[in-house]
C-alpha cells in the first residue's frame, strides 16, 4: 500500500498576522503577571512593601478610584461620614437583556473585578470595617446586587446614639449603641437586615442628616421629592471647591465629583452644616492626597493610617 505524503507546498500555513497576534497577547499576558510593589503605612505610621502582579495593581487602583476619587468613601476615613456605601450588580442571575447590558458597564465591571481582587490581599488590613453584603434579603428586585460597605465605627455610634429613639421605633426593640448593630452585622447584612432597609434609617447612618433623612422619605411616600442639598449657582462660586460636575484626573475626581451628594432640605440648619463640615473634609481629603500615589495612599488609610 502506497503511503502518499503531502507536498510541503500543500501544508496550510498560518497567517502571518495570526502569528503577530498570537506574539503580542502573550507578551501582554506576560506584562500583566510582571510583579510589582506598593507601599503603605499601618496605623502605627510604619512602612509595608505589598508585591502583587501588575494586572492586580491595576484592578485595585480602578476600584479604589471609583470608590475614594469619584465617590466619597475617603469622607469616612477623613471626616464624620459614617457609612459609605457602593453597589455593584453581578452578571447573575439574568433579569433581562437591559439589566444585563446594565451590569455589562465600567462602574459594575470595575466593582465587581477590583472586589475580587481586593479579597486576596484584605488579611493584610485587618482593622479596616470593610465588606461586601448581599443586597437581596432587602428585595426581589435587588437579586445578585452586592453592597460594599466601609463604616467609620466611632461615627456610626455616635448617629445611633443620637438619633437612638429612631432606631428603637424602626426597628422596634431595645438599642444600647451603634456598636450593637455592627455586632449584628457580622452575621446578617447591616442595610437590608439589621437596620431593615428603612430609608431614614439608611440615610442617617449615611451621613445625610436626620431631618433630611425623614423628609427624604416622606417625600418617597407623598412623591414629593426633595431636591439636591447643593445649590447650582451658590455653592459654585469661583474660588469654592466644586462638586457634582466630574472630573478625569485622580485631583479632579477628588474636588469635582467626591464631595458627598444627597437630597435634603436645601437652607436648613442642618442641611447648612453638613455642606459646611463636608466642604472642609473636602479639602482635607485633597490636601492629604496632593503629591502622593493614590493607591498607596489610599492602601495607607484602609490599614489605619491618618495623617496628623
Amino acid at each position: 500500500m502506497k503511503i502518499q505524503i503531502p507536498n510541503a507546498t500543500h501544508i496550510k500555513k498560518k497567517p502571518l498576522g495570526f502569528i503577530i497576534l498570537c506574539l503580542i497577547f502573550f507578551g501582554w499576558q506576560v506584562n500583566e503577571m510582571r510583579e510589582t510593589s506598593l507601599r503603605f503605612l499601618d496605623k502605627d505610621g510604619i512602612e509595608h512593601i505589598l508585591s502583587l502582579p501588575l494586572k492586580d495593581k491595576k484592578s485595585l487602583f480602578s476600584f479604589m478610584r471609583m470608590l475614594f476619587a469619584k465617590d466619597n468613601f475617603a469622607y469616612t476615613l477623613l471626616g464624620s461620614k459614617p457609612v459609605s456605601w457602593a453597589c455593584y450588580k453581578n452578571l447573575l442571575p439574568f433579569d433581562d437583556c437591559a439589566m444585563f447590558y446594565h451590569t455589562l458597564k465600567k462602574y459594575h465591571s470595575d466593582l465587581r473585578r477590583g472586589w475580587k481582587t481586593w479579597l486576596k490581599y484584605r488579611h493584610l488590613f485587618p482593622s479596616t470595617f470593610f465588606w461586601a453584603e448581599n443586597s437581596e434579603s432587602h428585595s426581589e428586585s435587588h437579586s445578585g446586587w452586592i453592597s460594599i460597605l466601609l463604616v467609620n465605627e466611632e461615627q456610626f455610634n455616635r448617629v445611633v446614639i443620637n438619633n437612638k429613639k429612631d432606631f428603637q421605633d424602626v426597628l422596634n426593640r431595645e438599642i444600647v449603641d451603634g456598636f450593637q448593630l455592627l455586632r449584628e452585622a457580622k452575621n446578617d447584612p447591616l442595610m437590608g437586615e439589621v437596620l431593615k432597609g428603612h430609608q431614614a434609617l439608611l440615610g442617617i447612618v449615611l451621613g445625610y442628616g436626620r431631618d433630611n433623612s425623614w423628609e427624604f422619605l416622606k417625600g418617597v411616600q407623598t412623591h414629593d421629592f426633595l431636591g439636591c442639598i447643593w445649590d447650582e449657582t451658590n455653592d459654585r462660586q469661583p474660588g469654592v471647591i466644586k462638586t457634582r460636575l466630574g472630573g478625569i484626573t485622580i485631583e479632579e475626581c477628588l474636588a469635582l465629583d467626591s464631595c458627598p451628594s444627597f437630597a435634603g432640605i436645601t437652607h436648613s440648619e442642618e442641611s447648612l452644616e453638613l455642606k459646611r463640615d463636608y466642604l472642609l473634609t473636602q479639602q482635607k481629603v485633597i490636601n492629604y492626597y496632593k503629591g502622593k500615589d493614590f493607591l498607596e495612599a489610599t492602601l495607607s488609610l484602609l490599614a489605619g493610617f491618618r495623617p496628623e
